[in-house]
């Protein structure tokens, strides 16, 4: 997921977080049997997630369809932490798979700003095969969980407001409300964007992506940073803004896999490969709602997709 997803990304106290996060895994059993295979695999191994609704279900679907096609002796670990904690597991061996995404990865390492999916793909995929020995499966290139800038029908229709070049013309009658690491003239997301377009907002207001939405609805602001998947975006009829330049950053889902594991057990490859065609943003944006707003489990939710695609 991006740097900053629905939960803030944080790097501090990585020590004592990764020391929390070995203690739970030593602490805890996992797995159950498989039921949709007629042969089993006992190989051991553990999935774990970030913090983020995205990031769970991905790694619930992981582990049910693994579970369903045999393997039965998996332990699952959803929310462990942010970006560095998973990223440290992997490379430890603390966990052996996790869904991941590209612009995080490209950010992370400082791989560079590549807007092409399939040339973002390639880059971090090489370099976790070289430097960590961890494979890259195949993307969901349909599920894109970036940023991207919202209003609400009203200002999209006072004006006129359909994709983001659309706010070139009337930015400097306009407020934007965004984060911190989203706003920041040095490192932020938007300062490139903003550029690539040629927009210059009237005012810039410091807040919360979730806040965001409220202050547009209160008209505090006119435009508001976003995440492409936000469910805020169905509940409260707001409009994403198409960017047509491709300016943000992609955020594409996979399966990142310790080499190690896929030595012992290859076809993990084939059965998670199957899920990345069926991955939409708009699917995961309904589910994540079901998930956050309608306060069902994971689970529940993760079990009903993968049943209604046909995986299970």
């Amino acid at each position: 997921m991006r740097l900053s997803a629905h939960v803030p990304r944080s790097y501090k106290y990585l020590g004592v977080v990764l020391l929390m996060l070995v203690l739970t895994l030593a602490g805890c059993g996992g797995g159950g049997s498989g039921s949709g295979s007629s042969s089993t695999n006992n190989t051991k191994f553990t999935i774990g997630s970030k913090n983020d609704t995205d990031g769970q279900l991905l790694a619930e679907m992981y582990y049910l369809l693994l579970q369903h096609n045999g393997f039965n002796n998996i332990t699952l670990h959803l929310a462990l932490g942010q970006n560095a904690v998973l990223d440290s597991a992997i490379k430890s061996g603390a966990v052996d798979l996790y869904p991941e995404f590209t612009g995080t990865a490209l950010g992370a390492y400082k791989l560079g700003n590549i807007q092409d999916p399939q040339q973002a793909y390639q880059k971090v995929a090489a370099y976790y095969e070289q430097n960590f020995k961890v494979t890259w499966l195949t993307p969901a290139y349909n599920l894109n969980d970036s940023y991207g800038l919202c209003t609400n029908d009203t200002n999209a229709s006072r004006y006129n407001l359909i994709k983001m070049s659309d706010l070139v013309p009337v930015a400097s009658q306009l407020t934007l409300a965004g984060q911190q690491d989203f706003l920041d003239p040095q490192a932020g997301i938007w300062p490139p964007v903003a550029q690539a377009y040629g927009i210059n907002f009237k005012n810039t207001v410091q807040i919360s992506e979730q806040l965001g939405f409220s202050a547009v609805k209160n008209n505090n602001a006119q435009i508001n940073e976003c995440y492409t998947t936000d469910p805020t975006i169905v509940v409260d009829s707001f409009k994403l803004l198409t960017d047509d330049k491709n300016a943000f950053p992609g955020y594409f889902p996979a399966p990142i896999v310790r080499d190690e594991l896929l030595s012992k057990a290859p076809n993990i490859k084939t059965i998670l490969n199957a899920l990345a065609p069926h991955l939409t943003t708009a699917s995961q944006t309904a589910l994540i709602k079901q998930v956050s707003v309608d306060h069902k489990s994971v689970k529940e939710v993760a079990q009903q997709y993968l049943q209604s695609i046909g995986l299970l």
